[in-house]
């Protein structure tokens, strides 16, 4: 006569079942949160990546060449990222106030969007040229 009566431990293994469920669910749910993020952060990282290596490639080119006075836009190199050269020349002076010539600030900005903020980094170097 035992099946004419319910077992009162049926409800608490269907109560357990539940919360066991809402507690993977949430944990589940926390490890997809920190997976998106570290994607997101890798993405970032590469753009990034990107940017300097184009920039190092940027000042190699310009450091090469005889440089003068110019403010331009470099064309674009297909990965969405956007260069901008500036070259001025450079007042040094010594100890005395004599002033030194033939030297130039290269300065190149590279500039991306990243998702909906917009992203730079610049590079900038001092160049002899008599």
């Amino acid at each position: 006569m035992t099946g004419s009566r319910p077992d009162s431990r049926s409800g608490m293994v269907l109560l357990e079942v539940i919360l066991a469920l809402m507690i993977f669910t949430g944990v589940a749910f926390s490890l997809v949160m920190a997976l998106d993020a570290a994607t997101d952060a890798a993405t970032d990282r590469n753009h990034i990546d990107a940017a300097v290596q184009g920039l190092e490639n940027q000042m190699a080119q310009a450091t090469q060449a005889h440089v003068g006075e110019v403010t331009r836009d470099l064309p674009a190199d297909g990965s969405g990222i956007l260069y901008h050269l500036e070259i001025s020349p450079e007042a040094l002076t010594d100890d005395q106030n004599r002033k030194f010539t033939g030297f130039f600030r290269i300065h190149l900005t590279a500039s991306w969007r990243e998702g909906s903020r917009q992203e730079t980094r610049e590079l900038s170097e001092l160049k002899y040229q008599p």
